[in-house]
């Protein structure tokens, strides 16, 4: 029988990638997880990390990666089981752990969770801001439920259980030329100052393919891995930024920004996906905060 710390401290190492690092977040000593460690592999009767001179990062072996596999496929039954131990009781109970772009935070996810808490006061959230290509690593080691994501890459492992296109605008300050235009195209764009997504950002791909399907160069102001603060850049008035349509319930006429929708064959939506990693048995809570948000984003859709 696999000692219970063994697991643990196998599981804390392989995340951290080291024992030196497992053993400062454990607060255990570094002999102590390499002999648990060392006990495992004795009761499997295989390595469950490479070894070799000069690594720095651990690595899993064959027989790492299976049981990598089997915790997390324990620990995601675990939680499915007590998520659903509660609903049964009618407490709905549980934690509810998510990932999402930048562009949710400022409006669209507090809205939805502040709705969604009213009809589920017990529940709790863990929630993971980043880019997508992180978010789907994420999903697939299992430390997220589920993640909402732009223009995610096919990965054999991540399932896309909800799609829907978001048209691609022009943001600007209400005194920019372009804020008086009923729609754009690219080369409208070419002659002004605009803030643009760097590397580590989903859209820059697509922004990129787009200008140069057009043959234009953009002048780019500024670049920058928050989108966020491509929106605030715009808003002010420094330049102009290639965004999709607002996620949001708020609108008012005293807003000193406009979004301009494109009037172009070259600019494309961008695809705004749920994704869960394959094979996930996803609690309660997620499920039903899933549908909930599927159903936010379809009447913010059908209301613009």
């Amino acid at each position: 029988m696999i000692p219970g710390n063994a697991m643990r401290y196998f599981l804390v190492a392989y995340q951290c990638g080291s024992f030196r690092a497992a053993s400062e977040k454990l607060h255990v000593a570094t002999s102590a997880i390499s002999r648990q460690v060392k006990l495992l592999e004795d009761e499997l009767g295989e390595p469950v990390f490479e070894r070799g001179a000069g690594r720095k990062h651990l690595r899993l072996t064959a027989a790492g990666e299976l049981l990598m596999n089997y915790i997390r496929n324990t620990e995601s039954e675990m939680r499915r089981m007590r998520s659903e131990i509660d609903a049964l009781k009618g407490m709905r109970r549980g934690q509810v752990s998510l990932g999402v772009p930048e562009s949710f935070v400022r409006d669209f996810l507090p809205e939805t969770l502040a709705a969604f808490q009213k009809l589920y006061p017990n529940i709790t959230y863990s929630v993971h801001v980043s880019g997508t290509p992180e978010l789907l690593e994420m999903l697939a080691r299992d430390e997220l439920d589920f993640a909402l994501s732009f223009n995610p890459q096919p990965m054999s492992d991540i399932n896309h259980i909800f799609e829907m296109l978001l048209p691609t605008c022009v943001l600007a300050h209400v005194s920019h030329p372009l804020a008086s235009k009923k729609s754009v195209r690219l080369s409208d764009c070419a002659e002004y100052d605009i803030a643009m997504p760097d590397k580590s950002v989903s859209a820059k791909v697509v922004y990129d393919q787009m200008f140069s399907d057009s043959r234009i160069e953009p002048r780019s102001l500024l670049t920058s891995n928050s989108y966020e603060l491509l929106r605030s850049v715009a808003m002010q008035g420094l330049s102009i930024a290639v965004v999709n349509n607002h996620i949001s319930n708020k609108t008012s006429p005293d807003m000193q920004y406009r979004y301009i929708p494109f009037d172009d064959p070259r600019v494309k939506p961008q695809r705004l996906t749920c994704c869960i990693r394959h094979g996930r048995n996803l609690p309660v809570t997620a499920l039903t905060l899933i549908e909930f948000m599927k159903k936010s984003l379809l009447r913010l859709e059908n209301s613009k």
